[in-house]
């Protein structure tokens, strides 16, 4: 069995999905030498941190809740949404803000699978650059419903054209309970297909999107 990071670390000078958005934080609630001082520890100390960021950050997932209210947030996700087989579509010849559209996927087994679209513009993570990155079509989001993709991923900051308000791409899969991932990483390292994708995020009540720690696992 092989295992495949596939996620960025959250970390201070990450890329964010808005200007606006707040940097991740990430401090002692109890350091180890507040601990050693306590007396509730005796020949040992303990570090308890506090994290505080927006939960679009990192490698994350987003639930149908994220653009539909009253919709599935990450808590009631099942299992089966989040572990599944996956397939590589290789669109590594895009260009900056191209749009990748229906032709990509198609002789692709998509039914059932996580599709992870590979551009390659997870190299240009924490410059500008990253943020000129490629986007999914309305038309390609209506395709991958149509041939029961369980999940899209991506290797850039977002599925939807940016300078597109009505967001399509979210709006059109999550209604569908097509589940996305963006900001993933090393998808060279993955064969076409044949591994499993695990991208399930900490089960917190209300939330619309979380961070995963997402893997492959490539059994030989």
């Amino acid at each position: 069995m092989k295992l495949i990071d596939l996620s960025h670390s959250i970390e201070k000078d990450i890329s964010l999905f808005s200007e606006r958005a707040p940097k991740p934080v990430c401090s002692s609630w109890l350091s180890h030498e507040e601990s050693s001082r306590s007396g509730i520890y005796e020949g040992c100390t303990c570090e308890i941190s506090e994290v505080r960021f927006v939960t679009s950050i990192g490698t994350y997932l987003d639930s149908p809740f994220h653009f539909h209210p009253g919709a599935k947030s990450i808590e009631s996700l099942d299992l089966t949404q989040l572990v599944l087989e996956g397939v590589v579509i290789d669109c590594t010849t895009a260009t900056s803000e191209e749009p990748i559209g229906p032709s990509a996927i198609a002789d692709q087994d998509i039914e059932g699978k996580a599709a992870l679209f590979h551009t390659g513009w997870s190299r240009y993570w924490k410059s500008a650059k990253y943020k000129e990155g490629p986007h999914l079509t309305e038309d390609l989001a209506t395709a991958l419903i149509e041939r029961g993709t369980k999940l899209v991923g991506v290797d850039f900051l977002v599925v939807d054209d940016k300078n597109n308000p009505r967001r399509p791409v979210h709006h059109k899969l999550l209604k569908n309970e097509v589940l996305i991932v963006e900001n993933l990483t090393n998808l060279e390292q993955l064969p076409r297909e044949k591994f499993v994708l695990h991208a399930a995020p900490v089960k917190y009540t209300g939330a619309a999107a979380f961070p995963v720690r997402a893997y492959a696992v490539i059994n030989s």
